[in-house]
């Protein structure tokens, strides 16, 4: 698995979440007596008296669903310092924010997401708030930013990171955490950090071997090894590793090797071999090692016959060793 450090902004998150309701342990398995489940929250089937608790549950639903969000967190918070020991408790959480969502705080959002999942894991809830947090940690791998001094300036992508990661094992095997793991992957394919890529990929492919991103897994692996290479004066173990990948993609998935034309990747890596082995012969020619120059040019021809490292390896063979024979 790629292991990241937690932020410190994380880490307050975590711990907040963690001692925000005490030592309070609810084993809540499915809604309350006179609620369902209906749309990943709870609601009453019959409405409840409006000074009841559960009432107020009520009206909070009705004043989210009017957009009412600033009143929803504000009778969130009284709710809960009153009614702690509340088989209600996890609903008003997921209200507290599900409004912040909507005012667009996303990062306070999981102050309130995290309390529910960290103190009440066998709700029902659990998954759907799961799926809240996948989707903030989306927003922010996709430039959502935090709020600092009234501005939202922060960039918060090792938190999303983070997220993905704790969904992973918070909900191990399922289809969000593929999604998890997937989104990790490409978010640093497409920045660029491709040894992170290739790491994550690889982390992915041992978790979810049967995904049904395998197969993109495996081609994004094999071109961010490709994509890693910085040149031929430098080594050459991503282009090596990058060509077994291929292979390996053109055993399992003969049609998907066609369609992302691992054979031109091939050839290409067939040819930047060849232009390695040149520059290597260049090289021991500078330096004075004219034996072992001489050997890196015929290498060159006799291994890449059919390249253009080849001709030029021949021509300066022959105009540096008299013909390249001794």
């Amino acid at each position: 698995m790629v292991k990241r450090i937690l932020s410190n902004r994380m880490r307050v998150l975590l711990l907040a979440s963690i001692v925000a309701l005490g030592t309070l342990s609810v084993a809540t398995f499915a809604a309350p007596a006179g609620w369902e489940l209906r749309n990943g929250s709870w609601v009453p089937i019959v409405q409840p008296g409006a000074d009841t608790p559960e009432g107020q549950v009520a009206a909070m639903i009705r004043d989210l669903d009017a957009g009412k969000n600033s009143t929803v967190v504000s009778d969130a918070k009284d709710w809960v310092k009153a009614n702690q020991t509340h088989p209600l408790l996890p609903q008003v959480l997921l209200l507290q924010g599900d409004a912040e969502v909507a005012r667009g705080n996303k990062y306070r959002a999981l102050f309130s997401y995290e309390d529910l999942l960290n103190n009440f894991p066998l709700t029902d809830l659990f998954p759907y708030v799961l799926e809240r947090e996948y989707n903030i940690a989306d927003a922010f791998l996709k430039g959502y930013k935090r709020k600092f001094l009234g501005m939202r300036i922060l960039p918060v992508n090792d938190d999303a990171l983070e997220l993905l990661d704790r969904i992973q094992d918070r909900q191990r095997g399922s289809p969000l955490a593929e999604r998890s793991g997937i989104l990790i992957a490409d978010y640093y394919y497409g920045r660029g950090e491709f040894q992170e890529a290739i790491d994550s990929y690889g982390d992915f492919l041992k978790r979810y071997p049967y995904s049904q991103y395998a197969r993109k897994a495996e081609v994004r692996r094999a071109e961010a090894s490709l994509a890693h290479f910085h040149g031929v004066l430098f080594d050459l173990t991503p282009l090596l590793d990058g060509r077994e990948r291929l292979h390996a993609i053109s055993q399992a998935y003969p049609v998907l090797s066609q369609e992302v034309q691992v054979k031109a990747l091939e050839d290409r890596i067939y040819e930047m071999e060849g232009a390695k082995e040149l520059e290597i012969a260049r090289y021991y020619y500078r330096a004075g090692k004219k034996h072992a120059s001489e050997w890196y040019y015929k290498r060159v021809v006799a291994n890449w016959p059919d390249t253009t490292y080849a001709n030029e390896a021949a021509k300066e063979l022959k105009s540096r060793f008299s013909g390249g024979s001794k």
